[in-house]
């Protein structure tokens, strides 16, 4: 078995949200993780994420972008002051015919932690792993219901999607 510690440096986590009128992306600092290989299979790992982090890339206006980060990071979404990191486990994995891995774990967002499963690419080179995931997440799983049709009635144009997306770029090197 070889575990590949994850380099914060060269490895991100990028979110999109959506919403009836449109979308907004940003970017997540990893803060720690591995992910182990053996025999040229994934066999498990741990990313965890600094949610203090949580940056807003789609807003150019620094007083809305601002507003809009605090607003993320207070108890309508985040609770980033009771809750500093977010962590995904990787339980398992299987090699699908085209090379990728079909991943299954869990996710942990507000210590609430749910199953996920997603595909991932993996390349080793050497000493180095890079990897490629997209995982679609139901953020109402994890308590966070602000703007919701599912919990709040005539939102309108004011609907924010329960589904948001994460997407894993990992760079780790080989201890």
């Amino acid at each position: 078995m070889t575990q590949f510690k994850i380099q914060k440096s060269g490895s991100s986590v990028n979110w999109t949200g959506k919403k009836v009128l449109g979308l907004h992306t940003g970017s997540i600092d990893v803060a720690e993780g591995y992910v182990e290989i053996t025999d040229n299979q994934l066999t498990g790992g741990e990313i965890q994420i600094d949610m203090t982090s949580i940056a807003i890339t789609d807003i150019e206006d620094k007083k809305t972008s601002n507003e809009f980060l605090d607003h993320l990071l207070s108890t309508d979404f985040f609770a980033v002051d009771q809750f500093k990191t977010a962590k995904l486990t990787i339980t398992r994995a299987s090699k699908t015919d085209n090379g990728k891995f079909k991943v299954d774990g869990a996710l942990a967002i507000k210590d609430i932690s749910h199953p996920v499963s997603f595909t991932a690419t993996i390349d080793i080179f050497t000493d180095y792993l890079h990897s490629l995931c997209e995982i679609v997440i139901d953020r109402t799983l994890y308590n966070i219901r602000y703007g919701s049709g599912k919990f709040i009635a005539n939102l309108g144009d004011k609907l924010i999607y329960d589904d948001f997306i994460l997407q894993f770029k990992l760079i780790g090197q080989a201890l």
